[in-house]
């Protein structure tokens, strides 16, 4: 069977708030003691900062190309360098760190723990979406590409 697209069925920025206000949610039920340390603010704003630099970066990269940002969308090209060079899949690794620091600024415990679920769901779910179609589209030089980089860092 061949694929028109990625068979991505949900918006990744939407996974990433469902898992943030779900966590949200658990604070205020089970009440959860605030997560504070030494160096918390420093920390956050590091996640933030590296966040927002890797999903910049991609979308420019992305743009340059002429490519889709969209993930249900068929990508025309297949990026190999820049930030993705660091990983296969760096703006869902931005959004990662991005939310990890959202957490850490509104001392979350709950945020944090949802964020684990989101993670596996992008990774097993829309990542293997991704790669099927990558996988087909482009051949021996994606498999060239994943022996090179790591999916996620």
């Amino acid at each position: 069977m061949s694929l028109e697209h990625p068979q991505v069925m949900m918006p990744p920025p939407a996974l990433y708030l469902g898992g943030l206000l779900m966590g949200y949610g658990l604070d205020r039920a089970i009440h959860f003691p605030a997560i504070r340390f030494t160096g918390d603010v420093w920390l956050m704003l590091a996640l933030a900062v590296i966040g927002a630099l890797l999903v910049l970066s991609a979308v420019v990269q992305l743009r340059m190309a002429k490519t889709t940002v969209m993930p249900h969308r068929a990508a025309s090209t297949l990026l190999t360098s820049g930030v993705f060079t660091l990983s296969r899949n760096p703006i869902y690794l931005g959004f990662t760190c991005l939310a990890a620091a959202m957490a850490l600024s509104q001392h979350s415990a709950g945020m944090l723990l949802m964020l684990a679920p989101v993670v596996w769901v992008i990774h097993s779910h829309v990542i293997a979406a991704e790669e099927a179609f990558h996988s087909e589209k482009f051949g021996e030089a994606w498999q060239d590409y994943c022996r090179r980089t790591r999916r996620w860092l």
